[in-house]
């Protein structure tokens, strides 16, 4: 163990290096630790200020009492910040983590959900370039008036819930250089919101969309790159743009309806499957037609991604639930008129003989293509 001397020399070490420095360490820990470091001596009482990062992540928030006074710690520290001349804020992150309950902006009745009012000046910051929030109900008019994010490049939602599905894209829209979006468990309340071209997030070249069950209009996201997305035909019909600049591809769906999607992404070279566990299952014995148009709908035409660009086809959990048919069919499909394609790498947990004998013989559009069954 060190002595008090010791480590007080390690203090004194620290406490020599340049502000820049000792600013840029404080931005890697959460803003309630950064602060904690204004007791250490005369020279670090106004250093956390001047972090361009704030991270209020909280795990802790058991009863009302506790609730006001993290409320409290993030005006403070923004009053403080302006106080000290400082309105610049790069990243802002507000994640309050309570167990199995939603988190709201109010405490009703005797409800035990309970959350800090927003931290509204936020929402209005010129500077801010990344912002993640999770666990709270948005959408009042209140924050859409107030929000304008000019220099936002990075947002990430995570269980939130809109008082209207159009919210979400009032939001975006505020964002006009957006570059990655994540959205998880996204709720709102069904209101089809119609958007015209001028609403497309032209900058935005990655998003990542998992359990949205709030309308959400695919024609926003025309300009994407990359997508990873898990849709939800229970509750919305996703209307898909061309993605004419789509290379990449993840999907988390029934995968009767992939050759669709495909459809719609012309230059796409990348596809990951990951399976949705429903379908029409084969029995041990079953074997399986050439082209099984009793089980599958075979497409009428062939997307223009797999004759042209598509090099690399990933399929994961197959037969995780039992060996669908359409599984079986789709990847054929691939192989037969993916003509660049350089790899299809399958991932089973079960069923890999059977999975072999009937993909290995099946005839393949390109030639250099290698198949490889795990």
């Amino acid at each position: 163990m060190s002595s008090p001397e010791n480590s007080t020399a390690t203090v004194d070490r620290i406490g020599t290096l340049p502000d820049e420095i000792l600013i840029h360490i404080l931005s890697f820990v959460p803003t309630k630790q950064a602060f904690t470091t204004s007791i250490l001596s005369k020279r670090w009482i106004h250093l956390w200020r001047y972090v361009p990062i704030l991270d209020f992540t909280e795990t802790n928030l058991e009863d009302r009492d506790s609730v006001i006074r993290f409320e409290e710690f993030i005006f403070s520290v923004i009053r403080s910040r302006h106080s000290a001349g400082n309105h610049s804020i790069n990243t802002f992150i507000l994640d309050i983590q309570r167990h199995s309950s939603r988190l709201h902006a109010l405490v009703f009745g005797n409800s035990n959900t309970i959350a800090p009012e927003f931290p509204i000046p936020i929402l209005g910051s010129t500077t801010l370039v990344v912002l993640k929030l999770a666990s709270f109900d948005m959408g009042a008019d209140l924050f859409l008036n107030l929000i304008t994010l000019p220099s936002l490049k990075t947002l990430h939602l995570k269980n939130i819930n809109f008082d209207q599905d159009e919210h979400l894209l009032l939001i975006l829209q505020k964002c006009p250089i957006l570059e990655y979006l994540q959205l998880s468990n996204i709720y709102g309340h069904s209101s089809y919101y119609w958007i015209s071209d001028d609403n497309t997030l032209t900058k935005l070249k990655r998003a990542d969309i998992t359990i949205c069950y709030c309308y959400f209009p695919m024609k926003a996201l025309s300009n994407l790159e990359f997508l990873r997305i898990q849709l939800s035909e229970d509750y919305h019909p996703y209307d898909f743009p061309t993605f004419n600049n789509l290379t990449h591809l993840v999907v988390n769906y029934d995968w009767d309806i992939v050759v669709q999607v495909l459809q719609h992404c012309p230059k796409l070279q990348s596809l990951d499957l990951y399976q949705k566990l429903q379908g029409d299952y084969w029995k041990d014995d079953e074997d399986i037609a050439d082209d099984d148009q009793e089980n599958w709908a075979y497409p009428k035409s062939v997307p223009t991604c797999l004759s042209l660009n598509l090099t690399t086809c990933t399929m994961r959990d197959f037969a995780f639930a039992g060996l669908q048919r359409n599984h079986v069919m789709l990847a054929r499909f691939i192989l037969k008129n993916a003509k660049v394609l350089e790899t299809m790498t399958i991932w089973c947990s079960r069923k890999r003989s059977k999975i072999e004998k009937l993909l290995s013989s099946c005839p393949r559009a390109s030639a250099k293509c290698q198949l490889s069954i795990y």
